[in-house]
């Protein structure tokens, strides 16, 4: 519960997160008087908050009809992680070359945390402190932004379908994969294992896409 001097920004971040853990699911409706009550404010700062939301494509804003959790197609899934590569591929080539002892201590520290949560609720914020710990020493705060933007469009949706136990597992031996490359100050193994790593993320992705609704697959050709 929030205080009533909540500021849209609080209230995005907190559906924002609500989203991301698969609390509210794609295509949920979100009633701004459910809102409003729920935070205990006016429908102001949270007709402001889902704007906010809708300018970063979480949310979708139907005229006359209100505001949803917005869905992907496979087709925009696909660009996104296009885009996920060109952006992420190039900041961990970046980044090698200049990890030092900290940097790296803070990526074993990150890629610890990921291992630990990788099989609780809260998976994803492991996932994105040891994303964000390689990326960070490449020095490139709007890249790594939009590397961080990119991310949320889809985290929402692994939230609800990465839960196979095998599927946990490829993806922490893929994390140590990436520690070792950085480890070693092989940019090329870096670059060659993340790109490997973010296809697998969006196979996986569409694969639950296409179970959940198998029409779909025939956009994705």
């Amino acid at each position: 519960m929030l205080k009533p001097q909540t500021t849209p920004t609080l209230i995005a971040d907190a559906l924002r997160d609500d989203i991301s853990r698969g609390v509210l699911q794609p295509g949920a409706a979100l009633r701004q008087e459910a809102l409003a009550a729920r935070f205990a404010v006016s429908r102001i700062p949270i007709r402001d908050a889902l704007q906010k939301l809708e300018s970063e494509g979480i949310v979708t804003l139907v005229p006359n009809r209100g505001a949803y959790v917005a869905t992907l197609t496979i087709v925009e899934v696909q660009e996104i992680f296009y885009l996920r590569q060109l952006v992420e591929v190039d900041l961990i080539g970046q980044a090698v070359p200049l990890l030092d002892a900290t940097a790296l201590q803070t990526i074993r520290e990150s890629a610890k945390l990921a291992e630990q949560l990788s099989s609780k609720p809260d998976w994803l914020m492991g996932d994105r402190a040891f994303h964000q710990a390689l990326y960070l020493p490449a020095n490139r705060p709007r890249q790594l932004e939009l590397a961080m933007s990119l991310r949320s469009e889809v985290e929402r949706y692994e939230a609800i379908y990465r839960k196979l136990p095998k599927n946990r597992l490829d993806w922490t031996r893929e994390h140590a994969g990436l520690l070792d490359a950085c480890a070693r100050g092989d940019v090329t193994a870096a670059r060659s294992q993340l790109s490997a790593h973010l296809d697998h993320a969006a196979a996986f992705l569409i694969e639950q896409i296409v179970e959940q609704d198998p029409l779909q697959s025939r956009a994705g050709r």
